[in-house]
């Protein structure tokens, strides 16, 4: 999916009538043209960029060029064979520095000095192999760039000529001899080429032939396939074998001063903390935990773009809630949340900077990342100053706000002392959601900041009012459908088998006859399991499809289907519809009597149940949100007949390889 500008000549359709940017002027207005009647009007980007998410306007995505034959479509760069990734990303390191100078500013002189030095580079690099490049394909690469909005997939090159497959192309034995010798004679403390790692492979690859049989003789692999290898290894571990720990560390970590971004989403900053308060529910207001709370921030403006907050554990679906409210408009919060300013960002980033924890590191967000144009970089381990605006704003957080409240339990037991948080603990989730509001839009970002030397919403203005407006996206369904998790499955007669869940079709057929044998790629919203989207990739878009069982499916989040599963495998051999009905009938009245229970730990699992893992918001309620990496158990009901414990530990497949942990003990039920 590539981005999108209002800038002038970019045409799009508002509300079924075509118009055209004309001018980009002050203050955030754009002059727009009605392409049929040559009438102008001045509206505002706020404006438009809402009525986008609304779904009431779409932009005019011109043909691509030969570079990139795609048709429109939400595809990601992952739905590429590896070699093309490779290109596509080759490509882009040799245009960067190009376009790190502006759309247009350079010379035919700066585009063949910027190849000389791209040859030289290679030149004097014995281990890399040589690509073909010259200028007009510089020029090409950057027009195709420019023309789709910074989309990566852009730079891939006429995919269907050149094809491919996504897996080795080696024979497994002789992959099985590459990797042994590079892991028994690269990782060592002296010097070693590509050569030397060659040379060894075809060495053992004749021993090997010595004893085969004629046909069944290995084929070496190439020179470059040995270096493709050694090039894809990780640095760290390259570093650490060869000079020491102290030394890689040294290598791989940067202490210099922070050189801050001047244009607004141009570096972000995403992290999540464990909020220091204990917040209640609102029936009862018996104390339910510590939520968690995921924040995205602007580094230029230090202006607050986007966050989630309940009970998940920080994963991969609380970032991208986190990164899906970023980019979205926010709507009127002045009337929904009772705060003096509007929120006025929005817009896809150009850069992400994240850590190394387990929810930031998958395929999943990279690739939503490469294919919004934004570059995804990991800090290293242990260095939280390499996120120093996000890590000091959890600082303010605490001391500004949580720390007042009823309820915090502090930052360390010493500043807590004696003080009762959970009897003073008196604020709700929907309470908190509106005091953070509050406090981001009417406090935080209209105070002065010391190392900004400004006020956060005043820097805003006044780059936007100069003429800057952010990118976004084509349309608000293809960026939740970017935003799914992805899995790979076999199409049948009968339809797609997903946990248990049967999807099925009419647009299925010609897909399932043209794939055969091959596991079709899938992805799904774990917030909402009654609808997931088939890849085509002959048309390049994704198909939806409807689970069969949807009464029971419809809005059933991942992690509650999977705690229903388990029980239902306990009872029933066979796991069918009635089976799972059952379960969720019997969960649901523990549940029920669970929520006496005055324990944080068994409430806040109740409540993580009754919530379905669906954010607070009423404006994300369709957003992918959802479970965590390891979901908490559910809390034991207060009585039950002895010995009749159901603790289970299934081996739920599908789940382990997708990075869901499958071992969960059922609370004790009567039978």
């Amino acid at each position: 999916m590539s981005t999108q500008r209002f800038s002038t000549g970019k045409q799009f359709i508002w509300r079924g009538v075509t118009y055209q940017v004309k001018r980009l002027l002050a203050k955030g207005m754009i002059s727009i043209e009605n392409v049929h009647t040559a009438e102008m009007q001045v509206v505002r980007f706020v404006e438009l960029a809402a009525a986008l998410f609304a779904g009431e306007l779409d932009f005019l995505v011109p043909r691509r060029s030969a570079v990139s034959p795609m048709k429109r479509g939400p595809a990601n760069l992952s739905d590429y064979p590896a070699h093309l990734r490779e290109l596509a990303e080759y490509r882009l390191a040799v245009i960067r520095p190009l376009l790190a100078s502006g759309w247009g500013k350079h010379t035919r002189d700066d585009v063949a000095a910027r190849v000389a030095e791209v040859k030289a580079a290679e030149q004097m690099t014995y281990d890399c192999p040589k690509r073909s490049i010259s200028v007009a394909s510089v020029y090409r690469w950057m027009h195709a760039y420019s023309e789709s909005g910074g989309d990566v997939r852009a730079l891939v090159g006429n995919s269907r000529r050149q094809g491919g497959k996504d897996r080795s192309r080696l024979e497994a034995e002789v992959e099985a001899i590459v990797r042994a010798v590079i892991e028994d004679r690269y990782y060592v403390s002296e010097q070693v080429t590509t050569d030397d790692i060659y040379l060894e492979v075809l060495l053992r690859i004749a021993e090997e032939n010595q004893v085969r049989h004629e046909r069944e003789k290995l084929a070496p692999p190439s020179r470059t396939t040995i270096w493709r290898r050694i090039a894809t290894l990780d640095e760290g571990k390259k570093l650490i074998a060869k000079r020491g720990k102290r030394a890689a560390r040294q290598a791989l970590t940067q202490y210099d001063k922070m050189n801050y971004p001047t244009l607004p989403l141009e570096r972000t900053e995403i992290d999540h903390t464990r909020l220091d308060l204990i917040v209640v529910d609102e029936r009862d207001n018996l104390p339910l935990g510590r939520p968690t709370f995921t924040y995205c921030m602007d580094t230029a403006t230090r202006y607050p773009l986007g966050f989630y907050i309940g009970f998940d554990p920080p994963s991969y679906l609380t970032v991208m809630a986190c990164l899906y409210h970023t980019i979205l408009t926010k709507g009127n919060v002045c009337e929904v949340y009772g705060t003096e300013h509007e929120w006025i960002a929005c817009g896809i980033p150009f850069t992400l900077i994240v850590d190394n924890g387990k929810e930031f590191i998958g395929a999943d967000l990279q690739d939503a990342c490469l294919s919004l144009g934004i570059e995804l970089v990991q800090m290293p381990v242990k260095m939280p100053h390499f996120k120093a605006a996000v890590e000091r704003m959890f600082g303010t957080l605490n001391t500004g706000l949580l720390h007042t409240l009823p309820g915090t339990t502090f930052s360390t037991p010493e500043q807590r002392g004696e003080y009762p948080s959970e009897q003073e603990a008196c604020i709700t989730l929907q309470e908190l959601d509106q005091v953070f509001h509050i406090f981001l839009l009417d406090v935080y970002a209209e105070s002065f900041h010391s190392g900004l030397g400004d006020i956060p919403a005043r820097r805003w203005e006044a780059i936007t009012a100069s003429g800057f407006f952010p990118r976004l996206p084509e349309s608000a369904q293809d960026l939740k459908i970017l935003l799914g998790r992805v899995t790979y499955r076999k199409i049948a007669p009968a339809g797609i088998q997903f946990l248990k869940l049967r999807y099925n079709s009419p647009d299925l057929a010609a897909l399932r006859t043209h794939l055969g044998e091959q596991k079709a790629k899938i992805k799904y919203d774990p917030a909402d399991l009654g609808r997931i989207y088939v890849y085509d990739a002959e048309s390049q878009v994704y198909i939806p499809v409807e689970c069969l069982e949807g009464e029971y499916a419809q809005g059933l989040s991942l992690w509650k289907h999977r705690v229903i599963l388990n029980l239902a495998r306990r009872e029933n051999d066979n796991v069918d519809l009635l089976a799972l009905a059952r379960a969720k009938r019997k969960i649901q009245d523990i549940v029920q009597a669970s929520k006496s229970n005055k324990r944080m730990k068994s409430r806040s699992r109740v409540a993580r149940w009754e919530s379905g893992s669906q954010s607070t918001r009423e404006h994300l309620k369709d957003t992918p949100s959802g479970a965590g990496e390891t979901p908490p158990l559910l809390p034991e009901p207060p009585c039950h007949a002895p010995g009749t414990a159901y603790n289970l530990i299934v081996d739920l497949e599908d789940l382990e390889r997708e990075g869901w942990s499958a071992d969960y003990d059922l609370p004790n039920v009567q039978r």
